[in-house]
């Protein structure tokens, strides 16, 4: 069986997680709209943006810097942002025990973990447990391989919903009418790509897997199939692997594992009644 193709458009040309807005936001009130403002701050960090300064902040959420200060007083006075002499701003420790207590809930995690080492012992490769969170693919949990060189996710990241094995997947876990939903700013911006994207969720749908080639990172192929409980999709488990380690005559072999590997983690779910 060869591998399958990525979705064409622009692949090798990293974009930013969750660079596509999806859907349109329902109206709100003045606080649901601040409160979802300290939100976006708070999401605005990450493992490779720790250190942020008030116009970082700014541009990456478009708030306005005026409003941006309030909301960074704010998180100040509630000790979730710690600031320096320079003007820069990182998240405090008091969320490390947040991340912890939403890890403890993922009760998808225990479940898996034991499949994901036996998996990552078998590819030799890091395996990422990936699900949908507030429509943005969210690595949730991470087996890391022993190589020096390997795809890192880091548990929390965002990943983009419009490219990638991951995305794919979960996407084709939805309904028709839900994923139009998820991808109207891209049907929008790009009627051309949302047309690439249906047809290849439409296929991942049929099979319940999926593979891409340095669609979010270069040199990097993926693969990634569904977990479910029988009845939904409940996460993707996805193999990212260095093209130098993945090449074309591995690839059937790699996505075999990965495919076996979340067909034992949905019986397990299955067989403890929990998702």
């Amino acid at each position: 069986m060869p591998a399958t193709p990525g979705v064409p458009g622009a692949p090798g040309a990293p974009a930013p997680a969750g660079a596509v807005q999806h859907g349109v936001a329902a109206a709100a009130s003045p606080g649901a709209e601040g409160a979802r403002r300290v939100l976006a701050v708070l999401q605005a960090f990450s493992p490779q943006h720790h250190t942020l300064t008030a116009r970082d902040l700014a541009e990456s959420t478009g708030i306005p810097l005026p409003s941006m200060y309030r909301y960074i007083a704010l998180l100040r006075e509630t000790g979730l942002l710690v600031g320096d002499d320079r003007g820069a701003y990182h998240l405090s420790a008091r969320l490390i025990s947040l991340a912890r207590a939403a890890e403890a809930s993922e009760s998808i995690i225990e479940i898996a973990d034991p499949v994901m080492r036996a998996l990552m012992s078998e590819c030799g490769e890091t395996v990422i447990l990936v699900r949908l969170i507030g429509r943005v693919p969210v690595c949730v949990h991470r087996v890391e391989s022993a190589h020096h060189m390997r795809a890192t996710f880091e548990p929390g990241q965002p990943l983009p919903l419009e490219r990638g094995a991951s995305g794919r997947v979960l996407l084709a876990g939805l309904g028709a009418q839900q994923r139009r939903d998820y991808l109207a700013s891209l049907a929008q911006l790009d009627p051309e790509a949302f047309a690439r994207v249906e047809q290849a969720v439409a296929d991942t749908a049929e099979r319940g897997w999926a593979v891409s080639e340095e669609e979010i990172d270069r040199g990097v192929w993926a693969a990634s199939a569904a977990v479910t409980d029988g009845r939904a999709t409940m996460a993707a488990l996805t193999v990212p692997s260095p093209l130098v380690r993945a090449p074309v005559e591995l690839q059937d072999r790699l996505l075999a594992q990965v495919r076996a590997a979340a067909r034992q983690i949905g019986d397990l779910l299955r067989d403890a009644g929990r998702p």
